[in-house]
This record gives C-alpha cells, sequence and structure tokens, in this order.
C-alpha cells in the first residue's frame, strides 16, 4: 500500500465514523417523530422497515397501515451499518427523518398524492395481498443495524415485497395485525 491509497481510505473511513456519530447524537428525534404521527389522523397503525434496492442500496420507510392499503412512505434514504451503537438504535422511531415525516401531516396515504410525495412511497391495496409471511432470521448485509426480522408481502401478481423489521419490533404481532385486519390468508 502506499500513501496514495492510505489517506483516501482513511479519510473515508473518517467521514463514515463522522455521520455515524451526528446520527446518533440527533437530539430528540424520536420524540419529533412519534408526535408528527399524533398529528396524522387519517392512519390506523403503523411501523418502520427498511428495504434493499438495487441489491446495494436501502431506503428506510415509515409503513402505515389503513383499512384498504399498506402505504409506504420513505422517510430516509441509505442507513449505514453503525460502528458505535447506542440503546437509540433499538427505537424504531430513531430512523426516520422527523422532517421528512411530517411533510405527510396533510397526506392521505390511500391517495395518489402520496405516491407523488417520492417516487419510492408506494401503496398495496388490500385485494392485491396473497400472503404475509414472518422469517425472524436477520437479513444477510444489514452489518449491525438492529432488525427485528423481516417481513414478506406476497402479492397475487406473483411478486415479493420484502420488509426488514428495524429497532425492537414484535414481527409475529406485526404479521397477525396485517392478517386480522385482511391483508392476506
Amino acid at each position: 500500500m502506499n500513501i496514495h491509497t492510505v489517506v483516501p481510505v482513511a479519510a473515508s473511513i473518517g467521514a463514515v465514523l463522522a455521520v455515524q456519530y451526528l446520527l446518533s447524537k440527533r437530539a430528540g428525534s424520536e420524540q419529533a417523530v412519534k408526535l408528527a404521527l399524533t398529528e396524522i389522523t387519517s392512519v390506523g397503525w403503523s411501523f418502520v422497515a427498511l428495504q434493499y434496492c438495487f441489491g446495494i442500496s436501502n431506503r428506510t420507510y415509515l409503513i402505515w397501515v389503513t383499512k384498504e392499503m399498506i402505504c409506504g412512505a420513505k422517510v430516509r434514504g441509505v442507513l449505514p451499518s453503525p460502528t458505535a451503537m447506542t440503546e437509540r438504535w433499538q427505537d424504531p422511531m430513531f430512523y426516520p427523518r422527523p422532517e421528512i415525516v411530517s411533510k405527510y401531516r396533510d397526506i392521505d396515504p390511500e391517495s395518489p398524492q402520496f405516491k407523488q410525495m417520492d417516487s419510492a412511497n408506494f401503496q398495496i391495496h388490500i385485494a392485491d395481498v396473497d400472503s404475509i409471511v414472518f422469517n425472524a432470521k436477520k437479513k444477510w448485509g444489514m452489518g449491525n443495524v438492529p432488525s427485528s426480522g423481516r417481513l414478506f408481502i406476497r402479492l397475487k401478481d406473483g411478486s415479493t415485497i420484502e420488509l426488514v423489521l428495524l429497532g425492537a419490533q414484535d414481527g409475529p404481532a406485526i404479521k397477525n395485525r396485517l392478517l386480522a385486519d385482511g391483508f392476506g390468508g
């Protein structure tokens, strides 16, 4: 290795550590997300999940479940694996960015406007869901990011949406609540 290789690598590692430090020190973000959620009244219930995109990229979603749809709002971009984890990483509300969640305050998750808020947002109609499967096994490639397993939403068109539950969440309870609400069978 020469100096031309070592310096850029060290700078990259330093930048990643700085970003992770700042992320874990973000004051009150969990409370701000919880407050924003209380201001969104048209929604039934919610959970936080991550979805892999294009193999290496990932997106964090706040998933709202209404009577008719499972609606995913992208509330954060790429999530790096922490090098030093605090207890905050266990709280699912640590992951969404409060300033993004608050943008959905006056948006009906079942409306066309919801999908227009971000091209990564999604809406799955209850009639399109074939089954819901929970797998407690950790997703490969997640590094040190705490997760509570994966939900697989199988659609009637044969496709499957995999959602990694971030932080400490009750995966079997989320699956059972989706089934009780009529999503899949």
